[in-house]
């Protein structure tokens, strides 16, 4: 936990820069690493603001509301109109501000340990990961979908699983990280089908895709 807080106590700067001193690459490294590299900033600044962005055109009056239907959200047809691309855009779109607040405080504080650890290229596949697991398990439920919660819902089961005896205040009350697991993982499970309106299949299939995502790159920078 100390090891955790001195490192975050850096400046969004000095995070990248000791990720690069530290994690040498050696094996795979491509265009999107190198692509990577060349951030001026972590990646999860750059990732807060294309959610911001697409916040901002929902509430933008000239831009069509059909397009942004079309383009950034998530519908029972979407995989049989072809509109394929929505499986990833959807997890950067919020009309909701509490719902934009929410998850990208969440992302904030789990993307950027993440991303300090295991480095920006883990932090952008573990986030597409679970929008893409997540969007395919929504497909089962009626109605639009849209949000970075199953993303965010990835990266915060990636962080449990390797940091499981870490405090996580939640609503302020200080709780082992373990237990935040648990109890995200049975609000995903035990929500489907209540009719309340919330994602709960994607919430539980961006769990999915952290939890496989640690096992698959566990030992492994």
């Amino acid at each position: 936990m100390i090891k955790i807080a001195k490192l975050l106590s850096k400046s969004p700067q000095q995070l990248k820069q000791t990720y690069l001193l530290n994690h040498k690459p050696q094996f795979q490294y491509g265009q999107v690493d190198r692509f990577l590299d060349r951030l001026q900033m972590p990646l999860y600044f750059y990732l807060i603001g294309i959610n911001v962005g697409v916040y901002a055109l929902w509430h933008f009056p000239a831009v069509d509301k059909n397009f942004m239907f079309k383009h950034f959200t998530l519908h029972p047809g979407s995989m049989s109109l072809r509109e394929l691309h929505t499986f990833i855009t959807y997890s950067f779109s919020h009309q909701n501000t509490l719902h934009l607040l929410f998850n990208m405080v969440t992302f904030y504080f789990f993307g950027r340990t993440i991303e300090a650890y295991f480095g920006s290229k883990r932090l952008l596949a573990i986030y597409m990961a679970g929008a893409l697991v997540g969007g395919l398990m929504q497909q089962r439920q009626a109605g639009i979908s849209l949000g970075a919660s199953a993303a965010c819902n990835a990266l915060l089961t990636y962080y449990i699983c390797n940091f499981p005896r870490e405090i996580i205040l939640l609503f302020f009350i200080p709780v082992p990280a373990w237990i935040v697991g648990l109890l995200i993982l049975y609000q995903g499970w035990s929500g489907q089908g209540d009719g309340s309106g919330i994602g709960h299949d994607a919430h539980l299939g961006g769990c999915l895709a952290g939890l496989a995502f640690y096992f698959a790159t566990r030992g492994k920078i």
